[in-house]
């Protein structure tokens, strides 16, 4: 009970509500109190907030994210100081740095073991395709893999049959690693498979975020699972300190299956996934399947995690076994987070915008963008590019869908086309470019997706499932509702004052 208790203060609204907290009652205290020494109270305060401000500039990070912080800890000292202390450093404790960085030099070196087709693919990829793989390549040694087919998942619905059906044929391995993990009817079917195959001598590893996963994975679970032969272990494990560790959060979602076959998209593992429960009316989240040479990346992905979290000298060569399948296009695996890959995955988003000659369709469930991202959505509708993004009709955040509406009025304004997904919550992140590119992933755009999660996706070039991916976009079109200017401006003066206040909350949502 007690730890529970312990779990529940470190989440991170409740570490703002307490601050808030402390603030009101440090300001009652000083007036009914102290209040002849309130005054130099409120100074010593506001030059602690300075100092930290002054720290905070000096950051080599987003100039949009230092302001609010910078704002906010000036405007109220006691709140904004502990909310920043608690869950707005980008930090990650010195230990599990020095992890990071020696995984990241295995990661590359794994990486390299494959041959990269960036340079025989540069007569199939067209100069827009070749800019945005030569930066994921040249930042992170992510190759780009030819001989990979994929399969596109419009729905969790169809994606957690085919993910049962390849763990149950697993013959080496299987991998796997989720944000958020919730018992129910898909759980137990993929729970069944993995004790199946961990009892027929397969490997069977799993990693849970431990924040994404505090109050739906029961330690029942974890017990059974490892009592079967699984090898289960949190990511970033929360403990009840001065540094709780809120931010840093593994927001992955990949399974890899015998080195051959990999999944990565939206999904978790849960039944509103599946439309097996109804939360947030219809769930829409999207996937993909890839077998062939670029399950590769995704094995590195995990395994460095796995090293992380176990420390376990892992012979990362016997994992290597993935074999060619014939099939159109390139695939590029790529992951971001803190660290050597920091914004990896915003600057590829950044990089198929800017270099869109036609469109630009985008599905997230959050839109809470930092200036690098709007401008570049800005600048694309200005020159004509045809922008549309999908965000929910009903949210499953209601200040985060809040914030989400005040940047619409400046993208409509611009030219962006902005819809609603008007049967419930489209969880979906991904992007296509002009027939020809595309992105799908684990990554929202939003600050913590950019700036503080641990996140990961593909690369698509001219794959065979980008006719799949733009056909379901357009279905999706037709489900949804455009918002036009004159409605998503016409608000009263207290939304508007919400949204400004949220605007400024913005990178701690």
């Amino acid at each position: 009970m007690f730890k529970k208790i312990l779990k529940l203060l470190s989440q991170k609204a409740a570490v703002t509500v307490f601050s808030l907290l402390v603030q009101v009652a440090l300001i009652v205290f000083g007036v009914l109190y102290i209040s002849s020494y309130f005054a130099w109270m409120w100074v010593i305060l506001e030059f602690i907030g300075f100092c930290i401000c002054i720290h905070i500039v000096s950051l080599d990070i987003n100039p949009g994210y230092k302001l609010s912080w910078c704002v906010l800890i000036l405007a109220i000292p006691a709140f904004g100081g502990l909310v920043y202390f608690f869950i707005g450093r980008q930090h990650t404790p010195r230990r599990v740095r020095k992890r990071l960085s020696a995984a990241s030099d295995a990661s590359q070196v794994l990486l390299n073991l494959t041959n990269a087709d960036i340079i025989n693919a540069r007569a199939v990829l067209n100069p827009t395709g070749t800019t945005c793989a030569d930066l994921v390549l040249n930042s992170a040694s992510y190759p780009v893999y030819g001989d990979t087919a994929t399969k596109y998942y419009a729905l969790g619905d169809d994606f957690f049959p085919d993910l049962v059906k390849d763990i149950k044929a697993a013959e080496k391995f299987v991998f796997m690693e989720y944000f958020i993990i919730d018992p129910g009817k898909v759980w137990d079917e993929i729970e069944s498979a993995l004790i199946e195959r961990a009892q027929n001598g397969v490997e069977v590893k799993l990693i849970y975020d431990d924040v994404g996963s505090m109050f739906t994975l029961p330690k029942k679970v974890i017990k059974r699972l490892r009592a079967n032969g699984v090898e289960v272990f949190p990511f970033n494990k929360i403990t009840f300190s001065f540094d709780m560790r809120l931010n840093n959060r593994s927001h992955r979602k990949i399974t890899v299956i015998d080195g051959k076959i990999a999944y990565t998209g939206g999904n978790n593992i849960a039944d509103e996934y599946a439309n097996k429960r109804i939360r947030f009316g219809h769930w829409k989240d999207t996937h993909m399947r890839f077998e062939g040479s670029a399950a590769w990346s995704f094995t590195v992905m995990f395994l460095s995690f796995w090293h992380i979290i176990c420390r376990d000298k892992l012979m990362y060569n016997k994992y290597l076994t993935g074999t060619a399948v014939q099939a159109a296009g390139y695939v590029q695996p790529l992951s971001s987070g803190p660290g050597r890959n920091d914004h990896l995955i915003q600057s590829a988003f950044i990089n198929l915008i800017s270099t869109a000659k036609r469109y630009v369709y985008i599905t997230t469930p959050y839109l809470v963008l930092d200036n690098e991202t709007q401008t570049a959505l800005v600048n694309a509708a200005k020159s004509g590019v045809d922008v549309r993004i999908v965000i929910p009709r009903i949210p499953d955040k209601k200040t985060v869908y809040l914030a989400t509406k005040s940047f619409v009025p400046l993208l409509k304004k611009a030219g962006v086309r902005i819809y609603t997904y008007t049967p419930g919550f489209i969880h979906a992140k991904m992007m296509i470019v002009d027939d020809e590119r595309a992105f799908i992933g684990t990554c929202n755009m939003d600050y913590r997706s950019f700036y503080l999660h641990y996140e990961c996706g593909a690369l698509l070039y001219n794959v065979s499932s980008i006719p799949a991916m733009k056909s379901d976009f357009m279905t999706t079109l037709d489900e949804s509702y455009e918002m036009s200017y004159e409605q998503a401006n016409d608000v009263t003066i207290f939304t508007r004052l919400a949204r400004s206040i949220l605007r400024l909350f913005a990178p701690a949502l």
